[in-house]
């Protein structure tokens, strides 16, 4: 079950000062759910800097329209000052959100980077950067246990965290289902939000399952909002998605709705909102 557990972490991916605060907020509020720390990880691409070094690069002046040699010694400089802002923003927003931080800067590449920083039980933090980006090689080598990564949090560069906007669980009935409601209710607990599960199933007696264990694992004092919602049509819950103005969502990286990459662009691009996917816990059908 999503416990606070020692040792376990929020790696967040920080790859440009201009893309790190939708990742930053996403992986404080998670962090502060589940009592872990952020390690912030950045990594200087060597690809990028090889590039630089090319007789046709060029870099074109904001507001002049200019343009000129881009060299590896400007493109090592952008890097270092996208460095310092990414630890600044990682700073002060974990600070705020009273949790432990730290930060790790590496040369190579994104992808290997992400490996070799990512221990069991952690969970990652990714920046989506645009409309169509696709996310899903990190989400199969993490769906087939092979990581040891307990979950995937995707956060949008168009989210502007709404206020009061509730933090909905897509639970499909199965084992990752009860992870999704745990991690749902504790984030909807940390940040005073109401707490909405989209039950999916293919039958009113299913919906019904899923509705009573929404209630007794969100505990005392929370009131779910319960909707159900038909198997086998991810459009219903794109839909859902994109009227509600979530904070934040969390569903089941292993069930039905996430198997097919097309279905999950399209619930990834319904929702400006971070979207926590999770493994169900070890030893769990």
């Amino acid at each position: 079950m999503i416990e606070r557990r020692e040792g376990c972490r929020i790696v967040v991916s920080l790859k440009a000062a201009s893309h790190v605060e939708s990742p930053v907020e996403a992986a404080a509020t998670l962090a502060a759910a589940i009592e872990a720390e952020i390690v912030g990880l950045f990594v200087k691409e060597d690809a990028m800097i090889d590039l630089a070094g090319l007789p046709f690069a060029r870099t074109l002046g904001f507001g002049t329209g200019r343009s000129q040699a881009l060299t590896r010694d400007a493109m090592e400089r952008a890097f270092s000052r996208g460095e310092i802002l990414c630890r600044r923003t990682l700073s002060a927003r974990a600070e705020r959100a009273q949790v432990k931080w730290s930060f790790q800067t590496m040369r190579g590449e994104v992808a290997g980077g992400i490996r070799s920083a990512l221990g069991m039980g952690d969970f990652l933090v990714l920046s989506r950067e645009r409309r169509g980006g696709d996310v899903s090689d990190v989400m199969g080598e993490v769906r087939s246990g092979g990581t040891g990564v307990r979950g995937i949090v995707v956060a949008s560069q168009r989210f502007s965290r709404p206020d009061g906007g509730p933090v909905i669980a897509i639970d499909e009935g199965g084992a990752g289902g009860e992870e999704t409601i745990l991690l749902a209710s504790r984030i909807a607990a940390v940040t005073g939000t109401g707490l909405v599960v989209l039950a999916v199933a293919h039958t009113d007696e299913e919906a019904g399952r899923i509705a009573d264990r929404s209630r007794e694992l969100a505990g005392l004092g929370s009131n779910p909002d319960i909707h159900r919602f038909p198997s086998g049509d991810p459009r219903w819950i794109a839909a859902a998605l994109a009227r509600s103005s979530p904070s934040f969502v969390v569903a089941d990286m292993e069930g039905d709705l996430f198997r097919n990459d097309e279905d999950v662009r399209r619930l990834l691009d319904a929702s400006a909102a971070p979207i926590a996917l999770v493994r169900a816990a070890d030893g769990q059908d």
